[in-house]
């Protein structure tokens, strides 16, 4: 059985009404950065339907002719709570226990016996709330999130871990293009030099192989190269592995399958 009741006061925790953008700026050596992150806005939405629901098992029984009932008052939820809750966050388990034994029926139910009641109510209720401008609201903010978590995500790998949030906010409004250009400057560096690195490495080690010279260059089976260094060779195979492919190159295979020893030697 379900009976609604009224409940005194308001629900006081409406979803926040906006997401706001934080600054933070730190300085070391000199140098100051400023990262932008984000949180909630303090004003939250007022919820003023104070609708509550009393949930009970009533169980009516003859004993000496007579109709007698028993009834398990279960818990009370208000309007709202049924958005984010469910009913057995209410009680503990010795509690229920004690139900059953008492009810003389399984858990499962028990459970049958309630959802079948409160499932249809937590489907009306929910319906409701996405008509407000709470859920609206709330909606909003997921997918600002979403897209600032995707966005953040794809920079990071480009350009290095933690490095978005110095250059743009959660809405995703550039707010240091200068820095933004010095990480363009870098990276664009960085491949410069992997590509030079590649090309003057390949060079002299594939013309000492050619003219069956020893190297001047010692390997081991295991590699000793930083994590950073194998990343640089990593982009070097890469890049060189397209330039040298045989339907590339023209060749019979050779400088492939060169590179690919290198590859081993290495130890990627």
């Amino acid at each position: 059985m379900i009976q609604k009741v009224k409940k005194k006061k308001p629900n006081q925790y409406g979803e926040r009404k906006e997401i706001k953008v934080t600054e933070t700026t730190w300085s070391f050596n000199g140098e100051s950065k400023t990262s932008y992150g984000y949180t909630y806005s303090d004003e939250r939405f007022e919820r003023p339907v104070l609708d509550a629901y009393k949930i009970s098992i009533h169980h009516s029984y003859r004993e000496n002719g007579k109709v007698k009932k028993k009834q398990w008052v279960i818990c009370t939820m208000g309007y709202y709570d049924f958005l984010n809750s469910w009913y057995g966050d209410y009680y503990m388990q010795d509690k229920l226990d004690k139900w059953l034994k008492e009810m003389e029926i399984t858990e499962d139910e028990f459970y049958e016996i309630l959802n079948k009641k409160i499932n249809p109510l937590t489907q009306q209720i929910e319906k409701e709330f996405k008509q407000t401008e709470e859920y609206k609201a709330k909606i909003l903010q997921k997918v600002i999130l979403d897209k600032h978590r995707r966005k953040e995500k794809e920079f990071d790998e480009e350009y290095g871990h933690g490095e978005y949030k110095y250059c743009y906010d959660v809405f995703g409004k550039l707010r240091n293009p200068e820095y933004l250009e010095e990480l363009t400057i870098k990276k664009k560096a960085q491949e410069e030099y992997a590509r030079r690195s590649y090309e003057e490495s390949f060079k002299r080690t594939y013309s000492n192989y050619s003219s069956g010279g020893s190297s001047s260059y010692s390997f081991t089976s295991q590699s000793n190269y930083t994590e950073e260094e194998k990343k640089m060779l990593h982009e070097i195979y890469r890049m060189a592995s397209k330039k040298f492919h045989p339907d590339i190159s023209g060749d019979n295979g050779g400088k492939m399958k060169f590179l690919t020893k290198l590859k081993e030697q290495w130890g990627l």
